[in-house]
């Protein structure tokens, strides 16, 4: 009977579920059909968007061909004037100065001798006149260019990829260049350069949706045009090069199978997209791809699915509220035990999530080691701890926010967040502690505040960074014995914005320990009230040093330390510990070399031979040389533009170790303080005149080498490149 009960009190609601679901199927198959119409006529208008594109481009390249070809044949009549052939190019391009941004000439090596071994005039537009320049010479060897031998060498002509041209358009330029014959042997060709800049306008001239945009790549899958980030994103633009170029993923053909397509996750936009791309059949064969967003292209069909089911779910309701008031009163017992049961559900996941936010409890360093825990008094706390090596620094901070329950969870996972994103381009604790205060401070209507402790472990030197803000002091352990680490008296984060909070500094010797911890240490009370104190604290960390117990050992003999003096009592804070034991790798060099250097660029030379001759003495493979002298002379050269004031003599120092297994190369100088580990990654989306001085420098160092340490120390800078080479 309870059952049947049960049954007539629910049927008006598998009504009403058995009518959703139908309604939802009758909805889910309208919007599937007019989607499907949608994909049609856009793959239709994608083709011709990319075909006009595509069209555009070579329009332009073949109007640049035309200029070439057409005066090839009027060059061979008169190879024997060379005065001739530079009134030719310097005409070119004087008559089509809108497409052309400069024409040469190269000439078989010693072709005419009264002009040297290589001879290679370069006419371009400069201001309102035609200016010649004689390029050729042994450091601008054009014979080896892909230009040069693809129509001397194997005679014929195409278009190359783009590529740096410093010596002649300084820009990133395309080469078209055709052969010139003498007696029906190749002695030269007459080509001319046109910048890139002018594809991303061709391309990215009009679309059909606001956020649409494309992008061109050459053949073997690199870039050559993308929209500003404004536009796009450099990473969205990085990560749709990559799945480009990435035979796994699946592609769908369109239309008449010229174009094709691929999804893509926008995880800045948290949008799913679709990048169609066309492989023109004709020169110079680059593929054009078009990008848009599913939003923009179903946005207004999703929508109207969107009304049309708030509608129907209208009706649904008030048939289902006339149900819910029918069975309202013998479901309030059972609909109060259920928000007890979700309640203490979400408690649970909470705890699982503030838990999964820490870091790992223990990671194992060659330098250190490190091991943390957090006991909770509730299901969730505001202990917080956290740490991660960057730049061969350890990263670290403890914290305790005031008050309990959910708001203080809150402020944790704020104020962790705010740690992580301060100390990502910064290593000063003061100026992290800074900036997590003012970023907590603000609005801070509840008047909440955070004691924290922020430090910075330069791990080749134990050299230790630090700033306190209201927390208790850390305890130091070595072969000295036990001392509290000394401490200014910092007011907490969060209680005043303008909070100015001091750094300082001390080494930690080989074998060190570091031990921080929150208050519910400390004021752990037994059933009589009485606090665990700092006493047993040091008595506790004295036994562990003596018996040599590794960091985990530490921390969970003073847990069980505290547990037997609290007893039964019910814990009253959150119990957090960190311990750090710092063990450094000795570096025994096998091979040494120094060299002192001028800030004077000419002196690269004698550092390229430098290293030349070091990378002999290491055996070294010529590729993995070639890398770390490519990454060496960008941070040399860095140093030599930036490190002192313009007419100020310098010197710069190179110590050069390795061990057989790692080398490591010391970079000193005594210029004006500069961190480069600082500096956010580079933007290469950007013109060469908007980008930051020395980040492509710094890029490039960070991708080859694989560490790079900064440390400003006695008034130098302290710059270590660490490579492993076997």
């Amino acid at each position: 009977m309870q059952h049947k009960a049960h049954w007539k009190e629910w049927s008006g609601m598998v009504v009403i579920i058995v009518a959703a679901v139908f309604m939802e199927l009758i909805l889910g198959f309208q919007y599937n059909y007019a989607r499907r119409q949608l994909e049609r006529e856009l793959e239709r208008s994608t083709m011709t968007d990319l075909l006009t594109s595509s069209l555009r481009i070579q329009e332009v390249l073949s109007m640049a061909e035309v200029a070439v070809r057409n005066e090839v044949v009027h060059a061979e009549a008169h190879l024997n004037d060379p005065e001739y052939l530079n009134t030719i190019i310097s005409s070119m391009v004087s008559n089509d100065k809108d497409n052309l941004d400069g024409a040469f000439f190269c000439f078989e090596p010693n072709y005419y001798p009264k002009k040297g071994y290589w001879y290679e005039p370069y006419a371009f537009q400069n201001g309102n006149k035609v200016t010649i320049l004689q390029m050729g010479s042994a450091q601008h060897d054009y014979t080896q260019r892909e230009f040069y031998r693809t129509a001397v060498k194997e005679g014929f002509s195409q278009w190359t990829d783009p590529y740096w041209d410093g010596d002649g358009a300084e820009n990133i330029v395309l080469t078209y260049a055709v052969p010139i014959t003498e007696n029906g042997v190749p002695v030269g060709v007459l080509g001319t350069d046109l910048t890139t800049h002018w594809i991303n306008d061709v391309v990215n001239n009009f679309h059909p949706h606001p956020s649409s945009f494309s992008m061109v790549l050459t053949q073997d899958g690199k870039l050559i045009s993308a929209p500003s980030d404004s536009v796009a994103s450099e990473s969205l633009v990085t990560r749709i090069v990559t799945m480009f170029n990435d035979s796994t993923v699946e592609r769908k053909k369109v239309g008449s199978g010229r174009v094709s397509c691929f999804l893509f996750y926008d995880e800045e936009c948290d949008e799913w997209g679709r990048a169609y791309y066309l492989y023109k059949a004709k020169s110079p064969h680059w593929p054009i791809l078009l990008v848009c967003y599913d939003k923009e292209v179903f946005g207004e069909l999703d929508r109207l699915r969107g009304y049309m089911f708030i509608w129907a779910m209208v009706g649904l309701a008030v048939l289902a509220l006339i149900v819910w008031l029918f069975i309202r009163s013998t479901r309030k017992l059972h609909a109060a035990q259920l928000e007890q049961a979700r309640i203490s559900a979400e408690l649970r996941v909470a705890n699982e999530i503030q838990q999964s936010m820490l870091p790992p409890h223990a990671m194992h360093l060659e330098d250190a080691d490190i091991y943390g825990s957090l006991v909770p008094a509730r299901e969730v706390g505001g202990d917080l701890y956290d740490y991660f090596v960057r730049d061969e620094k350890l990263f670290f901070c403890i914290g305790d926010v005031s008050g309990k329950g959910a708001a203080s969870a809150m402020l944790m996972a704020v104020t962790k967040t705010l740690f992580r994103s301060a100390s990502a381009h910064v290593a000063n604790p003061a100026r992290i502690m800074q900036t997590i205060n003012e970023s907590a401070a603000e609005d801070n209507d509840k008047c909440m505040f955070v004691t924290l402790f922020i430090g910075v472990l330069d791990l080749p030197t134990g050299r230790l960074r630090y700033c306190n803000a209201g927390h208790d002091c850390p305890y130091v352990l070595n072969n000295a014995g036990l001392e509290s680490l000394d401490c200014d008296a910092n007011l907490p984060v969060g209680a005043f914005e303008d909070t100015v909070y001091s750094m300082q500094e001390t080494t930690l010797p080989e074998g060190s320990l570091l031990f921080l911890y929150t208050d519910g240490l400390t004021e752990a009370k037994n059933m009589q009230r009485a606090q665990f104190g700092s006493a047993r604290v040091e008595e506790t960390l004295g036994i562990c040093v003596a018996k040599g117990l590794s960091p985990d050992l530490i921390i969970a003999q003073m847990t069980e330390s505290v547990h037997q003096f609290v007893g039964e009592a019910e814990q009253s804070d959150d119990l957090t510990m960190l311990l750090i034991r710092y063990t450094p790798v000795r570096f025994e060099s096998t091979i040494e070399e120094s060299l002192v250097l001028k800030n004077d660029i000419r002196e690269i030379k004698r550092f390229s031979e430098f290293i030349k001759e070091a990378a002999g003495k290491l055996q070294l493979d010529p590729k993995l040389a070639g890398q770390l002298r490519l990454a060496m002379e960008e941070a040399v050269v860095n140093v030599i533009d930036y490190a002192y004031p313009v007419d100020t003599e310098g010197e710069i120092h190179i110590d050069l170790q390795s061990n057989g297994q790692v080398l490591r190369v010391i970079i000193s100088d005594a210029g004006e303080p500069f961190d480069p580990t600082a500096k956010e990654k580079t933007d290469t989306t950007l013109s060469a005149e908007e980008r930051q001085i020395g980040g492509l420098g710094i890029l490039l160092v960070r991708e080859l080498m694989d560490s790079i340490n900064y440390e400003r120390n006695a008034g130098r800078n302290i710059l270590t490149l660490t490579k492993k080479i076997q």
